[in-house]
């Protein structure tokens, strides 16, 4: 929504806000309170202009708010990749968790990642190849890539 239409909502909404808590207090709940019209729409009145304000100070900050960025895009490929889009808060771990042995690629010495693109799209995070991770966010828990257990060189 742009910020025409995000304005239109805030009068809109700021104006029913007024209009809804004026017609109810005078016309329904006040009238079995206050005999007199004149005191029971001016106290009706009142109610609505309260609330009124209330609202509109919601419809300043909603109408004049920034959009929201939505992040970096992140990206990996490869075996056991880890793609975060936010902001990591625990362990995360690409590698073996027992006592296995490590995969026959790492012992051959073949590992070789994919390529990552030519030209990464501004705000973006990449990572490719086998064990890898992208975080598009801060980093606040333990991270690791390796195998954990027993054999580890």
């Amino acid at each position: 929504m742009g910020r025409f239409g995000r304005w239109a909502v805030a009068v809109l909404v700021t104006v029913a806000s007024f209009a809804v808590p004026t017609w109810l207090g005078g016309a329904l709940v006040l009238p079995s309170v206050l005999k007199d019209a004149e005191i029971r729409w001016a106290v009706a009145s009142a109610l609505g202009t309260a609330v009124a304000a209330l609202v509109g100070m919601w419809g300043y900050r909603f109408a004049t708010r920034e959009r929201q960025n939505p992040g970096p895009a992140v990206q990996t490929t490869g075996e056991r990749g880890v793609a975060i889009g936010g902001h990591n808060s625990g362990p995360v771990t690409t590698g073996d968790t027992g006592a296995g042995q490590p995969p026959a690629e790492a012992e051959a010495g073949n590992q070789t990642p994919a390529a990552l693109p030519a030209t990464p799209a501004p705000g973006t995070v990449t990572a490719a190849g086998e064990r890898t991770i992208a975080i598009g966010g801060n980093n606040t828990g333990t991270l690791s890539t390796g195998d954990q257990g027993g054999n580890q060189p």
